[in-house]
């Protein structure tokens, strides 16, 4: 099987509602931090997501581009179409032909004689077997038994669908031609690159995407000629799109009173049948199943009328005759073609958890027993249980829980509350704080500039203290001894005048080292001024933190608030 990404999730626009998980009938959905991401391996392709995502967000993948690439190339190119048109586009077939001439198929033709031939190996199929059959024109319903119900396997009719029997015709019509289907099914992307199926379907379009390529094109529908299918008139085969049409078509009758000829459509009633099958509680001998309520109800349908609109818009298709001109070789090739195919189970692997375990994850949502799975089913799960189990698979987060988030918001709002009033009272320190750091700078500026003075002055008491101890050092080394005895009478008066000059010095130095003491308590008591300023900045920068901290809690908790107040907006989108 290749593996294609059919349907993305558009983040940015994603509102994180859950509506997507809600209506994905096998909850193949997976969600990370509250963005969802479909998981390829259990997808149906049903496109329930699709037409549930209100915002458009889930994009589902175009072969439009590849189409148009073909016809620039000037490739062959076969256009099929499903029988459900009619109720998508408002306007006869003999245009819809003329339309698709217009944008550059080479060959139009509808899938509804494919289905007459799929009816006709159906009939033949229930008269040769004994066990029940499921139908399988309808390929997400083999995407179901094949991931989600493999033991079924043997029960599908092993019929190629009607637009895999067109394809083949096609082919075998016109070897070298390029051929795409157009419906309302995304699931027909799935069929198309089946490794079971061949490679009989190059491409797979729906209605919608049809119709913006038909803008692109600016077609002008007034101005069309009416022209012909190229196939043979299916008559009663074009109301395979709504209930009951296959068995319409085969000439089968709906037997509900022994309940063993049974039409069921619905991707939720068709798990439930298959699971009744399964378990051997319910042996019909044929349903008619699809996961669709017919297939004009389809994800890739144009139309927004009701149920029985679109049916009626099929019906008046039903004795239509635009098929005057059809290729007779069609008709030559179909007796020798093989309409059988086979399955191949791709089981889905879901991890098991013990009751335990699944407790222990509801407690982390306030859930300590029976009584609190109050199922409200606003994650996107019917039971809180089934989300539990998603959590320990990894599909959910327990934040997906309403009632989990509303219990949260009276104590994050509490605790708002009791932040805010702390970050008024710091927010007070702050100012005051601010006040007192001016003052401070203002002060601690003065006193730095008194520093300076003081630290100037003494440096010049140094220097000049330095300049007379040298002059006494130079007297000082004049004399060898203390007395004056040994130089005689000649230099008493010399030695007099030096002692003199010591004197002053000696006296003169005494006042510059009182002078210095003086500054250097000065110094000293300005330092301790700064050291004590240094304290007070030190306790503003401590109250700064705080209401920086404060600012920080509370910012995060409105961001929590936030959080759970979108949460439960998009959540309530879905109640509306």
């Amino acid at each position: 099987m290749i593996i294609i990404v059919l349907i993305k999730t558009d983040h940015e626009n994603c509102r994180k509602c859950y509506a997507c998980v809600r209506a994905c009938p096998v909850k193949t959905i997976s969600i990370n931090r509250g963005l969802p991401e479909i998981i390829e391996d259990g997808c149906l392709g049903c496109g329930q997501c699709v037409l549930a995502c209100s915002i458009g967000a889930k994009q589902v993948q175009d072969d439009t581009p590849l189409i148009q690439k073909w016809i620039a190339e000037e490739q062959p190119v076969a256009a099929i179409v499903a029988p459900s048109y009619a109720a998508s586009f408002d306007v006869s077939a003999g245009k819809l032909v003329a339309s698709l001439k217009t944008v550059g198929f080479s060959s139009v033709q509808e899938v509804a004689y494919g289905a007459g031939i799929c009816a006709k190996e159906q009939t033949k199929l229930l008269k040769e077997t004994e066990k029940t059959l499921i139908s399988t024109p309808c390929p997400a319903v083999v995407q179901l038994v094949e991931k989600h119900f493999p033991n079924l396997i043997e029960n599908l009719s092993p019929i190629d669908s009607p637009m895999l029997i067109q394809a083949k015709i096609v082919k075998a019509v016109y070897p070298n031609y390029k051929v795409v289907f157009i419906g309302p099914c995304l699931s027909k992307k799935y069929e198309s690159i089946d490794v079971n199926t061949g490679s009989y379907v190059d491409a797979v379009i729906t209605f919608k995407q049809l119709n913006q390529w038909y803008t692109q094109e600016e077609i002008d529908w007034q101005q069309l000629t009416e022209e012909p299918w190229e196939n043979p008139k299916p008559d009663i085969a074009r109301t395979f799109p709504i209930s009951g049409g296959l068995l319409k078509t085969s000439g089968i009758e709906e037997d509900v009173s022994s309940m063993e000829i049974v039409v069921i459509e619905g991707a939720l009633r068709c798990i439930e049948v298959l699971k009744s099958i399964d378990k051997g509680e319910f042996t019909p001998k044929f349903v008619d199943m699809l996961v669709c309520e017919g297939c004009v109800m389809g994800p890739g349908m144009v139309s927004e009328k009701p149920y029985v609109v679109r049916a009626h818009q099929i019906s008046k298709t039903v004795n239509q005759n635009n098929n005057y001109s059809f290729n007779k070789k069609i008709i030559e090739v179909q007796e020798k073609l093989n309409f059988k195919r086979t399955f191949q189970a791709r089981p889905v692997i879901k991890q098991t958890f013990t009751d335990e375990q699944v407790w222990q994850t509801l407690k982390e949502t306030g859930k300590v027993s029976s009584r609190d799975l109050i199922n409200c089913s606003a994650c996107g799960y019917d039971t809180c249980w089934e989300k539990a189990v998603a959590c320990l698979q990894g599909m959910a987060e327990k934040e997906m829980c309403l009632p989990f988030l509303l219990r949260q918001v009276p104590a994050l709002t509490s605790s708002l509350m009791e932040m805010s009033n702390q970050l008024m009272l710091s927010m007070e320190s702050i100012n005051f704080s601010t006040l007192t750091l001016k003052g401070t700078t203002s002060k601690m500026n003065v006193r730095n500039q008194y520093l300076e003075a003081l630290i100037k002055e003494t440096n010049n008491t140094a220097k000049d203290t330095m300049e007379l101890a040298k002059k006494v050092l130079n007297i000082a080394s004049q004399y060898q001894c203390p007395t004056c005895q040994d130089y005689g009478d000649a230099n008493a008066n010399d030695i007099s005048s030096d002692l003199e000059i010591i004197k002053k010095i000696a006296a003169e130095t005494k006042i510059q080292s009182e002078q210095a003491t003086i500054a250097l308590a000065d110094i000293a008591n300005v330092l301790t001024s700064i050291r004590e300023d240094s304290a007070m900045i030190l306790e503003q920068e401590k109250a700064i933190k705080i209401v920086t901290s404060s600012l920080e809690q509370i910012v995060s908790t409105y961001d929590q608030l936030l959080s759970i107040g979108s949460a439960m907006a998009n959540i309530g989108r879905n109640y509306e």
